[in-house]
C-alpha cells in the first residue's frame, strides 16, 4: 500500500518530531502532570469519605478476626457497639479505616492495608484528615508546576520552530526579493512572517498541547471509573458518549447552516450597498420609486437572513445544553442509585470519585474533537509557506561560473525579451550599446520597462530571450559575486538598514576604515548632514532611530555605491520632489561619481537629462530613439509628448482638477 502523502504541516514538523528532543520532554512532563492530578482526585476522594464516614467502620462479629488480620493487630480492638446487635461491632475514629476495609478485596487494597499499618497518623481522624489535606496541597503544587514546565517547553519547541520559518522565509526573500519588479513579493512575505507564522505557531501549540497531554489524562480518567465500578462506569460512559456524538454533530451542521446564511446575508448587505453608488442614474431617469422598492425588498431578505443566523444558533446551543443536561441527570442518577439504599453497592467517595472522572475527561475529549478544525488555519498558513519556499527564484548562478572583470570597452544588450509574472510584455526585442566611461539616460513611457533594463544588469531580474554581454562576456556565465561587485544599483527608494550610519555604508565590511566611510560620504555629498546627527556617523537610522527625508536617504545610497568604487553604476532617481539644496549637491555628485566608470540613470530629473552624454527612450519595450534631449525634443514626437506631460510646470495642476 503506498505511504500517505504528508501534509504541508507535517512537511514543516514531522510526526517523529514530536517523540525527539523537547517535543517529547513536554509529552512527559505532561504525562507527569496528568499522573499527579490522578493522585490528586485520589487524595480528594480520601478526604470525602473521611468526611462522610467519620472514620466509623460497622463490622459484622464474623468479620472481626478479618479486620483483625488485615490490620495485623493481635491485641483486641476497641469495641463500641451500645444499642447496636450483638453482632455488630462498631469501630469509631479510626481515621482511613473505613477505605482500607471497603477496598480490602481489591488489587490495591493489600497496598491501603500496608500504608495504614506502618502510618499511625492515618488511623485518627484530625490527623489522618490534616496529613491527607498537606499530602493534597503538595501533589497540586507539583501538578502546577508540572503543567507549567510541560506548557513552557511545548513553547519552547513551536518558537524554535517559528524563528525556524521565519529565517527560511528571510533567506527565500533574499533570493526572490531582488527579482521583485512590481512589489509584489514583498507583501505577501510580510504577510508569511507575520500573519502565516503566527497562526502555524497558534496551531502547533494546540496540537503539541492536545496530543501531548489530552489522551494520557483522558485513558487515565477512564481508568479511574473502571477501577471504581466497571459496570457501572460503561452504563455512565453510553449515554455520554452518545451526548458527545450527537451535540458535537448538531453542532457542525448549525455552524454549517450559520455559514451558509451569514454569506446570504453578506450578498443581500452588498446589493444594498451598491445601490448607493446609482444615485446619478437613478436621479436622472426618475426611478426612485423602482429603486426604493428594490431596496426595501433586499433589506428585507437581509434582516430575514441574519435572523435566521441568530436564530439557528441559539437553538442549537438550547438543544445541546438541554441534552447534556439530560446525559448528566441521567449519570449522576445512576451513579446515586448505586450509593443508596437498598443496593448500596458503592460509597458516597467513591461515586464521588467516579463522577468527577468522568467530568475531567469531558474536556480531553472535546480538545481531541476539535483538533481537526483547530490546527486547520494552521494547515492552510504552512501550505501558504510551503508555496512560497519551494518557489525557485528567477536568477541563479551556473555551474562552473566564471569570474567577471570590470567593464572596460563595450556594454551591450541584445534582443532582449522579458515579461512580468501577470504576462505583462516589458521588453521585447531590446537592444543596445553602451561604449565603457559613458552617461546615459534610460528613460521610457512605461517607468517600468526602463526598471527592467536595470534590474536586468546586476541580474536582479534574468531576461528571458536575449543576452547582456559586458566586454564580450555574457554575465549569464559570471559568478554573482563577482558581477554585483562591478555593478551596483542604487535605487530611489532604497531603505534604510537598522543601525548606524555607519552599518549603513559600511554594510558591516570590516575591511572598510572610517576614513573609507567619511571619503564616500564627501563623495556624495552626505558627509554634511551626517556630522549634524546625534552622534554622527554611529547614529542609529532606519524604523527604531533617526529618521531621514528622501534626499538624504539618496545621498546615503550613492554613499554607500562609492564606497564598493564599481565600474558599472545604475542610478534609480527619486520621483518625490527635492528641495532647491539636494538638488544644487545632487549635481556635484553626479560628476565626482561619473570620473573613470560607466553610469545609467534611470532619470526622473529633467536636468539629469539635460546634462547626460545620451539618452535612450524607449516605447513599448523597445529602443525608440537615441540622442540628446535637445535633438530627441526636435526628432520625436513621443519623446516631446512625454517630456511635456512628465515636466510641464502646471502637470499637476491638471492632474488635481486645478485645486491649489
Amino acid at each position: 500500500m503506498a505511504s500517505r502523502e504528508p501534509t504541508p504541516f507535517e512537511r514543516i514538523f514531522p510526526r517523529g518530531e514530536f517523540f525527539r528532543g523537547r517535543a517529547r520532554r513536554a509529552c512527559l512532563w505532561s504525562v507527569l502532570g496528568s499522573l499527579l492530578l490522578c493522585l490528586v482526585l485520589l487524595i480528594a476522594t480520601l478526604v470525602v469519605e473521611l468526611l462522610s464516614t467519620g472514620g466509623t467502620v460497622k463490622v459484622a462479629g464474623a468479620e472481626r478476626q478479618e479486620l483483625r488480620t488485615l490490620l495485623g493487630e493481635e491485641s483486641p480492638v476497641t469495641e463500641i457497639a451500645a444499642g447496636s446487635p450483638s453482632d455488630v461491632l462498631i469501630y469509631e475514629n479510626r481515621g482511613l479505616l473505613p477505605v482500607v476495609w471497603e477496598q480490602r478485596s481489591r488489587p490495591w487494597g493489600g497496598v491501603l492495608a500496608g500504608m495504614y499499618r506502618v502510618a499511625p497518623l492515618l488511623r485518627n481522624d484530625s490527623q489522618a484528615l490534616a496529613i491527607l489535606v498537606l499530602v493534597g496541597a503538595l501533589l497540586t503544587l507539583l501538578w502546577t508546576m508540572a503543567e507549567s514546565r510541560a506548557r513552557t517547553v511545548r513553547l519552547q519547541v513551536v518558537l524554535a520552530s517559528s524563528t525556524n520559518l521565519r529565517r527560511s522565509i528571510h533567506r527565500q526573500t533574499l533570493r526572490l526579493g531582488p527579482s521583485d519588479l512590481e512589489g509584489r513579493e514583498i507583501g505577501q512575505a510580510y504577510q508569511l512572517f507575520t500573519g502565516d507564522v503566527d497562526a502555524w505557531q497558534r496551531g502547533l501549540f494546540l496540537w503539541l498541547d492536545r496530543l501531548g497531554r489530552d489522551p494520557f489524562r483522558l485513558a487515565l480518567m477512564l481508568l479511574l471509573t473502571i477501577c471504581v465500578h466497571w459496570l457501572l462506569a460503561l452504563l455512565c460512559l453510553i449515554p455520554l458518549g452518545f451526548c458527545w456524538f450527537i451535540s458535537r454533530r448538531e453542532l457542525n451542521q448549525a455552524d454549517e447552516a450559520r455559514q451558509v446564511s451569514e454569506a446570504r446575508s453578506s450578498r443581500e448587505l452588498k446589493l444594498l450597498a451598491e445601490g448607493l453608488a446609482k444615485t446619478r442614474l437613478v436621479r436622472g431617469f426618475g426611478m426612485e420609486a423602482f429603486e426604493q422598492e428594490q431596496f426595501q425588498k433586499y433589506l428585507h431578505r437581509y434582516q430575514e437572513d441574519t435572523v435566521a443566523a441568530v436564530n439557528i444558533k441559539r437553538w442549537t446551543r438550547r438543544a445541546v445544553r438541554t441534552l447534556v443536561t439530560i446525559c448528566v441527570g441521567l449519570t449522576v442518577y445512576l451513579v446515586g442509585s448505586k450509593i443508596l439504599p437498598p443496593m448500596n453497592e458503592l460509597s458516597f467517595a467513591g461515586g464521588w470519585l467516579l463522577l468527577s472522572s468522568l467530568a475531567l475527561s469531558f474536556s480531553p475529549l472535546q480538545n481531541l474533537g476539535r483538533l481537526t478544525s483547530e490546527r486547520q488555519p494552521a494547515d492552510l498558513a504552512a501550505a501558504r509557506i510551503q508555496s512560497y519556499l519551494n518557489r525557485i527564484p528567477e536568477v541563479g548562478q551556473a555551474v562552473g561560473a566564471k569570474f567577471l572583470q570590470p567593464l572596460s570597452r563595450m556594454l551591450e544588450f541584445h534582443q532582449i525579451c522579458y515579461s512580468t509574472g501577470s504576462r505583462r510584455m516589458l521588453l521585447d526585442g531590446f537592444s543596445l550599446k553602451v561604449p565603457a566611461g559613458r552617461q546615459i539616460a534610460i528613460v521610457s513611457t512605461d517607468p517600468l520597462e526602463s526598471q527592467a533594463v536595470g534590474y536586468m544588469l546586476p541580474r536582479f531580474i534574468e531576461p528571458q530571450a536575449g543576452k547582456i554581454l559586458i566586454d564580450g562576456e555574457d554575465i549569464s556565465w559570471v559568478t554573482l559575486e563577482s558581477l554585483r561587485a562591478e555593478v551596483l544599483f542604487v535605487g530611489g527608494k532604497d531603505p534604510f538598514l537598522t543601525g548606524t550610519v555607519r552599518d549603513n555604508l559600511a554594510g558591516g565590511n570590516p575591511s572598510y576604515s572610517l576614513q573609507d566611510v567619511t571619503d564616500a560620504a564627501k563623495m556624495a555629498h552626505a558627509h554634511s548632514f551626517i556630522l549634524k546627527l546625534p552622534q554622527g556617523f554611529e547614529t542609529v537610522i532606519g524604523e527604531h532611530g533617526e529618521q531621514l527625508d528622501v534626499g538624504q536617504g539618496f545621498r546615503l545610497g550613492l554613499a554607500r555605491a562609492a564606497l564598493r568604487k564599481p565600474a558599472l553604476l545604475i542610478i534609480e532617481e527619486p520621483t518625490e520632489s527635492l528641495d532647491e539644496d539636494t538638488k544644487s549637491l545632487l549635481e556635484d555628485a553626479y560628476k565626482r561619481l561619473a570620473e573613470k566608470r560607466t553610469v545609467i540613470f534611470l532619470a526622473s530629473r529633467l536636468s539629469t537629462l539635460r546634462r547626460v552624454d545620451e539618452i535612450v527612450f524607449m516605447h513599448r519595450g523597445r529602443v525608440e530613439a537615441v540622442g540628446s534631449h535637445a535633438r530627441l525634443v526636435q526628432i520625436s514626437p513621443l519623446y516631446r509628448h512625454w517630456e511635456y506631460v512628465k515636466f510641464n510646470e502646471f502637470r499637476h495642476e491638471f492632474e488635481h482638477g486645478g485645486q491649489q
